[in-house]
């Protein structure tokens, strides 16, 4: 058993990375899956008005409704020593559509607000990680999705109920023969989707496995699958989702991890898979209240100025019908800006 007592370590050897080393977190040789319909690719750019990326998405996100992006915090918010968040302001995140390549940029579109989770801290743990994002127009036309409540996260868990992590992100092996961790070599990312399935499982179960305690993950969902190389950097902000009375329903992000191997990423891996754990959406409903009182008023917003442009067109090309004389001879002018003929006065 190896503890990390240190927030800057604690910080290193999670799973999910922070966007300024390329990541968010997928699976090693997990294979491409494009049945999840909303799972997107996340953009951050420097340079206004189109991102500037080669061909791999930043990181990932999981799209709720047309304008509302669900993703994980720490993609653009980390911790000081003292706990503080600070935000890495990137000048600007983009959307792409959903199981689109990550090379094809043609439906992207631009977030517009950031919502935070009210309880993202560090507490021996990256907890509460878990960021919406909305845009500035829709995305597709998409129903909000059904969401994970506690007394459904009790039955996933006592059924044993297939779940599904999906993103963008890391899928190969970074360490060499004879490499020891941890290995710094990488692959470029997916550039399609790709899943692993799991299942839920108690904090103790999971501490039973592994042999060592986590008692800060109490109350955070606990994802395993038994496999060593669960989770890579790659596709932070990605989706958990299962399918719940044949429709698809949204878990939270993709797990954050403890003493996992990370496809060879981290400083010390424990041989059985580390802990891999995520927020419950229904921790966050209060901050989607507000981005959907946000769109709402965005959409309002739209629909005003359409109206206004819609009666100044209107105005702009009513036909008017004026009369011009030129001593006992009259003409009647019919046109949207109608003028006297030359030699003619208006009457």
């Amino acid at each position: 058993m190896r503890r990390h007592g240190s927030l800057l370590t604690s910080l290193l050897i999670a799973l999910s990375l922070t966007y300024n080393s390329g990541v968010s977190q997928a699976a090693l040789d997990a294979p491409v899956d494009l049945t999840n319909p909303r799972i997107v690719p996340l953009y951050v750019s420097s340079k206004g008005p189109k991102p500037n990326f080669s061909v791999e998405a930043s990181y990932s996100g999981f799209l709720y409704s047309s304008r509302i992006v669900f993703s994980a915090a720490h993609s653009e918010y980390y911790f000081n020593n003292d706990g503080s968040i600070v935000n890495r302001e990137p000048p600007e995140i983009y959307v792409g559509l959903p199981n689109s390549k990550s090379s094809d940029l043609s439906g992207i579109v631009r977030v517009v607000k950031r919502i935070i989770s009210k309880t993202y801290r560090f507490d021996g743990a990256t907890l509460d990680d878990f960021v919406i994002y909305v845009l500035e127009k829709d995305l597709i036309t998409a129903e909000p999705v059904a969401l994970l409540s506690p007394e459904i996260e009790q039955e996933l868990i006592s059924t044993r109920a297939e779940i599904k992590v999906h993103g963008y992100g890391e899928y190969k092996d970074r360490c060499r023969p004879g490499e020891m961790l941890p290995c710094s070599k990488k692959d470029l990312k997916t550039e399609l989707p790709r899943s692993l399935s799991a299942i839920l499982k108690t904090l103790a179960e999971a501490e039973g496995i592994v042999g060592y305690k986590r008692p800060q993950l109490t109350g955070q969902l606990i994802i395993a699958n038994g496999k060593p190389g669960f989770g890579c950097g790659g596709d932070s902000g990605g989706s958990i989702t299962t399918t719940y009375k044949g429709s698809l329903m949204y878990i939270g992000p993709t797990p954050n991890g403890m003493n996992g191997y990370a496809c060879g990423a981290t400083g010390y891996y424990d041989g059985f898979g580390g802990i891999n754990y995520s927020t419950q959406v229904y921790k966050h409903l209060e901050i989607l209240k507000e981005a959907e009182k946000f769109v709402s008023e965005q959409i309002e917003l739209e629909k005003a100025a359409a109206e206004k442009a819609a009666l100044t067109t209107a105005k702009n090309n009513t036909k008017l019908t004026i009369t011009c004389v030129k001593g006992k001879s009259q003409k009647k002018i019919t046109a949207i800006n109608p003028k006297c003929p030359k030699g003619y006065k208006k009457k």
